[in-house]
């Protein structure tokens, strides 16, 4: 096709900007909205998870305390507070083993130790998991290595140890102040174990070891950006 000043007219180039037909196929900024789709169903599964676990906690320590009473775990050591009676048989606990208490054969004292730990644990739970919501969101945007996640590692790392510190240690002042209360003092102890202590050890090093790889990993994204 020839203009009137005898130059001929380029066909127009297709526009690149939109990929695909408007009827089918991949739309602008379609990836962008299946990252954020991404992310919040990373975040819905993790919401639910705390959903439940605060229901179920919160719901067992309320049915415990309307039935006057409040379970707890002892490691059991002598079989002479350990006795069970069936009617064919008898058998002995052992180890850690969760009892269940009427909070009218406990000191206040004792009560208040326990309560502390379950709520500490249940709040502990709750933290840990609004804290790493933030990581959740770097990765399913494809850019976890971020400040903000470096910075959300560390408070998880934070609230875990001093969560279960606290729980810890209330709830072996607790339990050994049931085992006064219950005069079974010398045939049980805490109801904390030396596995569970390095299980804590160990998540906080988890947790401590993938910080700083998500340092690492921004220390060398920042060089590859210099780079380019």
């Amino acid at each position: 096709m020839t203009q009137e000043n005898g130059r001929s007219e380029l066909p127009e180039e297709p526009d690149d900007t939109v990929s695909g037909s408007l009827k089918g196929g991949m739309k602008r900024g379609d990836g962008a909205a299946k990252q954020k789709a991404l992310g919040t169903g990373y975040e819905l599964w993790v919401g639910m998870a705390l959903a439940f676990y605060v229901i179920f906690a919160v719901t067992e320590l309320v049915t415990d305390l309307a039935h006057a009473q409040i379970r707890l775990p002892l490691e059991f050591e002598s079989d002479a507070a350990a006795a069970l009676d069936f009617p064919g048989a008898e058998a002995t606990l052992s180890g850690l083993t969760q009892i269940t208490v009427a909070t009218t054969d406990l000191a206040t004292a004792t009560l208040v130790l326990l309560l502390i730990a379950k709520i500490v644990l249940t709040l502990t739970a709750v933290v840990a998991a609004v804290s790493i919501v933030p990581v959740i969101r770097g990765i399913a945007k494809g850019d976890p290595f971020t400040a903000r996640s470096i910075n959300a590692l560390g408070v998880l790392e934070s609230v875990i140890a001093v969560g279960w510190l606290v729980y810890f240690a209330a709830m072996v002042l607790g339990s050994n102040m049931v085992s006064r209360d219950l005069d079974i003092a010398d045939d049980v102890g805490p109801g904390v174990t030396t596995v569970q202590a390095f299980v804590l050890l160990g998540v906080v090093g988890g947790v401590e070891l993938l910080r700083r790889c998500f340092k690492s990993g921004q220390k060398a994204q920042e060089e590859l950006e210099g780079l380019v």
